[in-house]
C-alpha cells in the first residue's frame, strides 16, 4: 500500500514537473515561435509544447498546432480538429484557413461554398483583408449566394479599407467604369494609387499608363519609374496575389 502511494506521489511529481517546464502564460511571438519550428522543422519539443498550449485552451497555439499537423497525412484530421477549435474561438487566420479549404476543396474538404463563406465573413469581421476580399468574389460571382453587385462592392470596399492592394485596384476600376457606385474619376485615381503604393504590379503599370497620357514632363518621369518598380515587383512577387 505504502509502495504504490509513493509510486503515486513520484508520478505525479514528474507530470507536475513536466507541466511547469511549459509556461502558461506564453507570448503570442513565443507561441507562433514554437509553430514555425513545429511547422517547417518538425521538431517534436515544438509540437510537444504547442500540444500543452493547445490543450489549455489557447487558440493561438491551437491554430499553430493545427496548421502544423495538416501537414502531415497521419495527422491531418488531427490539425483540422484544432484549427476547428481555434476558429470556434475566435482565432481569424484560423477561420480564414478552414474557409479557403472549404473554398477550394482542399484538406479532404468536399468543396462547400457555405461554410466557406461562414468563416471568411467571421474573419472578414475581425479585419482580415484577404478574407473581405474573398466575399466580394464570391458575392460578384454568385459563390454559395445569389450574384449581388451592391453587396461585392461593399466588400471590396471594406477589404480596400483594410489594407488589401488588389482589392484596391478593382475598386479604382469600379469607380472608373460606375459598377455598382457612382462613376467618379476623383474616387478611381485615388484607390489605383493607393494600390500602386501597395505594391500590387498590376495597379503600379495602370498608374504608369495613365501617367504616360498626361503631358507634364514630372508625370513622364513618374510614368517611366512606375514601369520600372512595376517590372520589379512582378520579377520579385508574381504570386503574391494568386
Amino acid at each position: 500500500m505504502k509502495l504504490s502511494l509513493t509510486i503515486a506521489c513520484l508520478t505525479a511529481l514528474i507530470l507536475s514537473a513536466c507541466a511547469q517546464s511549459y509556461t502558461l502564460t506564453p507570448t503570442s511571438a513565443e507561441i507562433e515561435s514554437a509553430g514555425m519550428l513545429a511547422l517547417h522543422g518538425k521538431q517534436s519539443a515544438a509540437i510537444k509544447k504547442l500540444t500543452f498550449w493547445a490543450e489549455h485552451h489557447m487558440p493561438t497555439a491551437q491554430r499553430e498546432l493545427g496548421l502544423a499537423y495538416i501537414t502531415m497525412p497521419d495527422k491531418l484530421n488531427a490539425g483540422i480538429d484544432w484549427l476547428n477549435k481555434a476558429a470556434s474561438a475566435g482565432d481569424e487566420e484560423a477561420q480564414f484557413q478552414l474557409a479557403e479549404a472549404a473554398y477550394k476543396g482542399q484538406l479532404g474538404f468536399t468543396q462547400d461554398y457555405r461554410q466557406a463563406w461562414k468563416w471568411y465573413e467571421a474573419a472578414a469581421r475581425q479585419n482580415n483583408a484577404k478574407a473581405s476580399f474573398m466575399l466580394a468574389r464570391m458575392c460578384k460571382y454568385g459563390e454559395g449566394r445569389a450574384k449581388n453587385l451592391n453587396e461585392s462592392i461593399a466588400w471590396l470596399k471594406k477589404s480596400s479599407e483594410q489594407g488589401n492592394a488588389q482589392a484596391m485596384f478593382l475598386l479604382s476600376n469600379a469607380y472608373a467604369a460606375g459598377e455598382g457606385v457612382r462613376q467618379d474619376a476623383s474616387e478611381a485615381r485615388k484607390w489605383l494609387e493607393l494600390a500602386a503604393e501597395g505594391d500590387f504590379p498590376v495597379a503600379i503599370q495602370a498608374l504608369a499608363i495613365e501617367l504616360q497620357g498626361q503631358t507634364s514632363a514630372g508625370h513622364d518621369l513618374r510614368a517611366r519609374h512606375l514601369i520600372k518598380e512595376a517590372s520589379d515587383e512582378r520579377l520579385m512577387r508574381w504570386n503574391k496575389y494568386q
